[in-house]
């Protein structure tokens, strides 16, 4: 399993629990293809820099997930076919260095 990241964009109309249910949309689309959400973020209701459609405005999740690398084509795919969906972009998110610490400075002598 490889981590991914994925940005999606739903149209603004969505209001009050429905755009959880977009959420849960997602959910699903990663869970159909064997897939396991390890973090979801709502980032509510975002001007767009150019219109998408007919919308000026988004609906924008972020989601970060584990899925089979063989998979993620057939996703991409699912995705491509989704009326509700605007936009939306995969990818691997960067791996976090971990730096050993720097050594103490030594005092200056007096």
């Amino acid at each position: 399993m490889k981590k991914y990241e994925g940005l999606f964009i739903f149209p603004p109309d969505v209001t009050g629990e429905s755009h959880k249910d977009s959420a849960s949309e997602v959910t699903k689309w990663i869970e159909k293809f064997q897939g396991k959400v390890l973090q979801k973020t709502d980032l509510g209701k975002r001007h767009l820099g150019y219109l998408l459609g007919k919308y000026k405005e988004g609906r924008t999740f972020v989601f970060e997930y584990e899925m089979d690398p063989s998979r993620t084509q057939e996703f991409r795919k699912e995705l491509e076919l989704q009326e509700n969906l605007l936009k939306y972009m995969v990818s691997i998110p960067p791996k976090k260095v971990v730096l050993p610490p720097l050594p103490a400075a030594a005092a200056p002598k007096e």
